[in-house]
């Protein structure tokens, strides 16, 4: 719409020229509204872990209209767990035709897929299968996969190429389809309505203990959590103010040990100091007021991560 008024903007013309352009303009905009996903031009969202603005270069190369947001490498290397969780939380806001390219790929080159997921929210997600996107999937619902054909989806003479798809693939891809240059029936053959899904296994609670592992938030911010949701902390009948002791340990050394308040946020506690709260995920989380909890304390994420908490 905005480059259609600007190249010949109605302003600057006067009498029945003006009005027929205005009416011009809004017969436009109706057939946009009446477009679906796949024939108008959608916002392009990138994540990698590395390397993500060569691809941010090859979507604008197929379309420099395009709205291109890079995530940049802020995923962790090969962190596949990591990559699905962030696709899960980035897109609960993003308008149906949005396509998000996610390159966590440590199996590239192997007989692993290379899909596009719509989702029932009508989302699309360009990733390697294995298991990047089973957050969006368990979130937003499958409604249909899609095998790309990468004999004419793949940057042209790329093809002696095994160990970037993230470059020759999926960013070329997944910048096809939000152009419009591509229907999502022409990223390639339909496959079953699944995706290979990560292994979750959540935190217990049992004698008033909650047990369970650090399960993200070692990146910039530090505030770290745990697989431990909002349902199964109910279980504690804490209330904001209570304190809790807190043990994180790796591979069975202790790394950590406190106590802490339940609080509703980072403000109901003194800038450095301590904090147990939920977060916006509906998730677990310990963090420090205006500092990061994991860098202060060394602390990673993964199932050798474990903790305990208890409600004193």
């Amino acid at each position: 719409m905005y480059r259609f008024l600007r190249k010949d903007n109605p302003t600057r013309r006067s009498g029945a020229g003006s009005i027929s352009l205005f009416l011009l303009a809004l017969v436009y905009l109706s057939c946009l509204t009446q477009a679906s996903p796949d024939e108008t031009e959608n916002a392009l969202l990138i994540q990698a872990d590395f390397a993500g603005l060569v691809m941010t270069g090859v979507a604008y190369s197929v379309s420099r209209d395009l709205d291109i947001y890079n995530v940049r490498p802020l995923i962790p290397l090969y962190d596949i767990a990591a990559a699905s969780a962030s696709l899960e939380y980035n897109a609960q806001t993003w308008p149906a035709g949005t396509v998000f390219v996610s390159v966590v790929d440590p199996g590239v080159g192997t007989l692993r897929k290379s899909v596009v997921l719509k989702t029932k929210t009508g989302l699309f997600f360009v990733s390697p299968d294995n298991g990047s996107l089973s957050g969006p999937a368990d979130a937003y619902g499958i409604e249909a996969v899609r095998e790309i054909d990468e004999t004419v989806n793949r940057i042209p003479g790329s093809q002696w190429s095994h160990t970037f798809h993230g470059r020759d693939v999926y960013s070329y891809t997944g910048a096809r389809l939000a152009a419009g240059v591509i229907s999502y029936k022409q990223v390639g053959p339909k496959l079953a309505a699944e995706v290979i899904r990560l292994k979750v296994t959540s935190g217990s609670f049992d004698d008033g203990v909650l047990t369970g592992y650090v399960a993200g938030g070692t990146g910039r911010l530090g505030n770290i959590f745990f697989n431990i949701d909002r349902a199964l902390f109910a279980r504690t009948d804490a209330e904001y103010g209570d304190q809790f002791s807190l043990e994180i340990h790796h591979n069975n050394k202790t790394i950590w040990r406190g106590s802490l308040p339940y609080v509703r946020s980072f403000g109901s506690v003194a800038e450095g100091s301590n904090l147990l709260f939920m977060n916006s995920s509906g998730a677990l989380s310990v963090a420090i007021n205006q500092g990061s909890f994991a860098s202060t304390h060394n602390i990673s994420s993964g199932i050798d991560w474990t903790v305990r908490l208890q409600r004193k």
